[in-house]
């Protein structure tokens, strides 16, 4: 990014404008950057001083998500199934509004995304060195978690975090 602090007013009146936008039934792929910026009541300069593209704002709120969900797994050395879709899961909670958004402009991005960071902060070795079968049995587990996460999202989180990664981890014992 342009700047290394940021204003946090400015990227969270643009970030809430691109959701409301959304939300309202514009396809993500039409929007304009002018668009963006009427809607947050921000100038093009403040948009450019903290981003380069729209597609940033999803990049470095999902980075911000994704920070949260590593302070929330602290020691990843004894982690259960349980405490990361739990963690995954209060995370998600939290970031409903944005998640939705983020799904709804680019579902497979949003997908690949969260595969990706389950993959990065969860795989106990290297992908590469992890025999076929272990990664299929991963790569499932990873993409149904994943599904059921965001069918729960959806749904409006209508049931507790805990109760959602009590299910998911009976289901994958």
């Amino acid at each position: 990014m342009p700047q290394e602090k940021r204003p946090c007013k400015v990227t969270s009146l643009i970030c809430d404008a691109l959701c409301a936008l959304i939300e309202e039934g514009k396809p993500y792929e039409t929007l304009s950057l002018q668009e963006i910026v009427d809607q947050a009541g921000v100038c093009r300069n403040s948009f450019y001083r903290n981003y380069h593209s729209k597609e940033d704002i999803f990049k470095e709120k999902f980075q911000e998500i994704c920070e949260e969900s590593n302070r929330f797994l602290g020691d990843k050395t004894n982690l259960t199934l349980y405490g990361i879709v739990y963690s995954i899961a209060l995370v998600m909670e939290r970031n409903r509004r944005f998640l939705l958004c983020f799904y709804e402009a680019n579902a497979k991005l949003y997908f690949d995304t969260l595969i990706h960071q389950i993959e990065k902060s969860n795989t106990p070795k290297p992908i590469s060195s992890i025999t076929p079968d272990e990664y299929y049995l991963f790569a499932s587990r990873a993409w149904i978690t994943i599904g059921v996460l965001t069918e729960w999202l959806q749904k409006g989180c209508d049931i507790p975090a805990e109760k959602i990664a009590s299910l998911l981890q009976s289901w994958a014992a």
